[in-house]
């Protein structure tokens, strides 16, 4: 096996990226299965020269990818068009596909979620960033960011990442629940409610009726 010469751009790969890229491998795409091998292919250590012997491509065509995704991971991947940065190789199976346009029905406490569901939906249908922002009425880098966080990571990178600190108590798809909840207590517990709003200063109240 060739080795990358002192030139080129050493590639490391994450678990995940690693996934994506063998998955796009088998795609029908020619030309995303071809970016695919030869970033794997670089990945493995192999020289621009190496790499276009194994994929069938010029050694510039290998460079262009092995920098383009140096630069900015597998939204790099992405081919430059004419109007606005056009959308990624992004093809959906069919459990992904349902999965999105769930989430892309989900009530107002998931409206985040949604949005990030339609945005992939779109950019699946084809044409470029700027025509999927303008669709969906959004600024394109919301489409950027998150056509690049799918690529990468699939469905979960629909998700928040983590935050430091002590976890929630409840979970967002469960605050519903609970307002709804709340609120019919409330309803059908007023006379209890008023008499302990009325024994705090803080919360003057009449006093129910006897």
């Amino acid at each position: 096996m060739s080795h990358s010469g002192p030139s080129a751009v050493a590639i490391t790969l994450s678990e995940a990226e690693r996934a994506e890229l063998m998955r796009r491998t088998k795609m029908p795409h020619r030309r995303s299965a071809e970016k695919a091998r030869i970033i794997l292919a670089c990945a493995d250590g192999m020289s621009n020269a190496g790499v276009a012997r194994l994929v069938g491509v010029q050694a510039k065509t290998v460079g262009k990818w092995r920098r383009a995704f140096a630069a900015e991971r597998m939204a790099g991947l992405e081919d430059a068009g004419w109007i606005g940065r056009p959308k990624a190789d992004l093809i959906l199976d069919d459990s992904e596909r349902r999965q999105l346009q769930q989430w892309a029905r989900q009530a107002k406490t998931a409206q985040f979620l949604a949005l990030r569901a339609k945005i992939v939906l779109r950019c699946a249908e084809g044409g470029t960033n700027q025509q999927a922002a303008a669709d969906l009425g959004i600024d394109r880098s919301t489409v950027d960011r998150w056509r690049a966080r799918f690529i990468a990571k699939r469905l979960d990178g629909l998700h928040d990442e983590p935050r430091s600190g002590r976890p929630p108590s409840i979970l967002l798809d469960q605050v519903e629940e609970v307002v709804v909840a709340t609120l019919n207590y409330a309803t059908h517990n007023t006379a209890e409610i008023r008499t302990w709003l009325g024994k705090h200063p803080r919360f003057p109240c009449e006093q129910p009726s006897p």
